[in-house]
């Protein structure tokens, strides 16, 4: 039997911030918090780049604000609390 070992400041931690989650290029993902960037969503989608040259267009909708749009780098938007989705798709460099 295996004991779990909890650090009282985690469970305040999880307690404050509860997981939000997004559906990510068809897959269910959980964030800790209703701003998601494009870094976040890039990193969920492709956790290892095809390249390092790759680029990508991130595209959502369901979205609390704005509801739906375009994400480019350095940029967020406020998820709502389940059912955001966020279209991650791999470009070449221009």
């Amino acid at each position: 039997m295996t004991e779990r070992i909890v650090d009282d400041t985690q469970v305040e931690k999880e307690r404050h911030h509860p997981s939000i989650q997004i559906i990510v290029n068809g897959t269910p993902s959980l964030v800790e918090t209703d701003i998601v960037s494009y870094e976040q969503v890039v990193e969920l989608a492709y956790p290892v780049p095809p390249s390092p040259n790759t680029r990508f267009t991130v595209t959502f909708r369901h979205a609390q604000a704005p509801k739906e749009g375009s994400l480019v780098p350095g940029r967020t938007v406020e998820v709502k609390h389940h059912g955001t989705i966020f279209n991650v798709k791999a470009t070449g460099r221009s």
